[in-house]
């Protein structure tokens, strides 16, 4: 214990030397804080630094450690934390740094242990680099920005240090641009939440493999973001935006037997772009919604069996929505609602599959596809200067063309046996 005590003493005293000309604006300064026992607490206080080094060593449980920077710039943090115990309280380590009117920092978090903690908040910082990485059980990482420009942002749970159960990740973005944001969870029940508020240029990637995930981006009055969500599991994916422009989403998901729910809500922006890929063996399911949309480009594609996409577009002109579909009993729900110039476009490769489409506006298209055995497709539009088109190639078919209107064109084709065409117009 003696040599600890003078081991501790060492880190203090260099601690203390750095904050007092940190205080008067310090160049190239080191501080090493070295903490081997029980409940202990290190702080760092940066203010006015340029290029100074910050390490901290704490292994013990409940060791806290705070970093605080304040109008520096090229500063490196780096905080490592160890448990030493498997109490079925957990490690509880806690970290904490805070960046305000910062530029290119370098932060490093790395816990290893359960039910810890670690948090970033960075305000009027840029071109940051932080980074937290948690080894362990039911962890929490925080990462909080605000007016921040081409800062990246990385939290890494059981990814590339081992395994992890139930991790979350959240991060928060307001009035940010050109930030890169990295989550990235491996096993079972992590749970990443972004939300983005009035930025751009922004990018999100979201990677958790395992069971049970569950993914959440959440955009407002943002333009020019790109959310990549990739899920391997059983897993949820929610992506909601509003009040936006050229954004573009990319969820995909696979494996499993269990249900994948992959859900996508959008409104009152225009030149979106959605794309959700669904590749687990039994029950996907998608949901899309988006209403005031312009010049949107919205594609489900899903493999497997017992599959089901349900989306809709209200509102909006020169709208895409397609879905495709391959595998066993899978149902197709398409809707456009008072849209002008959209296009609606459904593809089914094999058995029991059902398609139902409705339409209603103003010069819109619309076809649907099936290529196997006992599938049903039924589209329905109203209003005028519509085409509605069916396929089907295989036998035991049905298809069916409702038009209400003026100027509609209908188009059924069928190439099989036993199978049902109806096309009613008025």
């Amino acid at each position: 214990m003696k040599v600890k005590a003078i081991i501790i003493a060492m880190g203090l005293a260099t601690l203390a030397s750095t904050s007092a000309l940190a205080a008067g604006s310090s160049t190239s300064e080191s501080a090493t804080v070295s903490q081997f026992g029980n409940a202990n607490q290190a702080t760092v206080d940066q203010q006015s630094s340029i290029g100074d080094r910050v390490n901290v060593l704490q292994t013990a449980d409940g060791a806290a450690a705070s970093v605080t920077s304040k109008d520096g710039g090229y500063n490196t943090t780096n905080i490592t934390q160890n448990g030493v115990s498997s109490r079925s309280g957990g490690s509880n380590l806690k970290a904490t740094v805070t960046q305000d009117r910062a530029f290119a920092e370098r932060t490093s978090i790395t816990q290893t242990g359960s039910n810890s903690s670690a948090n970033v908040a960075q305000t009027t910082s840029s071109f940051d680099n932080d980074s937290i990485r948690q080894n362990g059980s039911n962890n929490a990482a925080k990462i909080t920005q605000t007016n921040a420009q081409g800062n990246t942002v990385n939290i890494d749970q059981g990814q590339n240090l081992g395994k992890l159960d139930g991790g979350s990740a959240t991060v928060t973005q307001t009035s940010t641009f050109g930030n890169n944001v990295q989550v990235s969870q491996d096993r079972d029940h992590g749970i990443a939440n972004v939300e983005t508020t009035g930025g751009g240029l922004n990018k999100t990637t979201i990677t958790q493999t395992g069971g049970g995930t569950d993914a959440y981006v959440g955009q407002t009055n943002e333009l020019g973001d790109t959310v990549s969500i990739k899920q391997n599991g059983s897993e949820i994916a929610k992506v909601f935006s509003s009040n936006g422009g050229g954004n573009k989403t990319s969820i995909d998901q696979s494996g499993a037997f269990a249900p994948n729910f992959a859900q996508v809500n959008q409104g009152n922006a225009v030149n979106e772009t959605t794309t959700i890929v669904q590749s687990g063996a039994l029950y996907n399911k998608t949901y899309v919604n988006q209403y005031n949309e312009s010049n949107d480009t919205t594609s489900v594609t899903q493999y497997g069996s017992t599959n089901e996409a349900i989306a809709t577009q209200q509102g909006g002109r020169n709208n895409v929505l397609a879905s495709v579909q391959s595998g066993t009993n899978n149902n197709a729900t398409l809707t456009q609602q008072a849209a002008i110039e959209s296009t609606l476009l459904s593809a089914q490769y094999g058995d029991f599959n059902v398609a139902t489409a409705t339409q209603s506006g103003k010069n819109e298209e619309l076809l649907l596809s099936q290529n196997g055995i006992g599938n049903s497709a039924t589209a329905s539009q109203s209003g005028s200067g519509n085409t509605g088109v069916i396929t089907q190639i295989g036998y035991a078919n049905t298809g069916s063309v409702a038009q209400a209107g003026s100027g509609n064109s209908a188009v059924l084709t069928q190439a099989g046996s036993k199978n049902t065409a109806t096309i009613s117009q008025r």
